[in-house]
């Protein structure tokens, strides 16, 4: 929904109208989240068998970490470089941490039986 309102709002065609970087960071925060929205939902699932409340605790941080990212990414008065990370949107990875932690816990206890 963003990128649609953000393409209506720039009317933007990539270097050729002043608020192509605008839609393009936008565009790319948004695609960020896509990319890593599937393998995170899979890792929840798995580790929720063994560790459900550090899976739901996880997701929060994951969900609004993901929301910081793309903010921060969309902000045009920060280097494009830093920005996603600028508003707080490391706390993303500490939920895919929580996850990823408790899916090998899961793939470790099937394996020693």
């Amino acid at each position: 929904m963003r990128v649609t309102s953000s393409r209506l709002k720039c009317t933007a065609v990539p270097k050729h109208h002043k608020n192509a970087d605008a839609f393009n960071r936008v565009q790319r925060g948004h695609q960020n989240f896509l990319e890593n929205s599937d393998s995170y939902a899979i890792m929840t699932l798995l580790g929720g068998l063994k560790n459900p409340l550090a899976c739901a605790a996880g997701s929060v941080l994951y969900c609004v970490g993901s929301v910081l990212y793309m903010k921060g990414y969309a902000d045009t008065n920060l280097n494009v470089e830093t920005a996603r990370y600028k508003k707080g949107a490391a706390i993303k990875w500490l939920g895919f941490l929580a996850s990823l932690v408790s899916t090998a816990q899961l793939g470790y206890s099937l394996i020693k039986g």
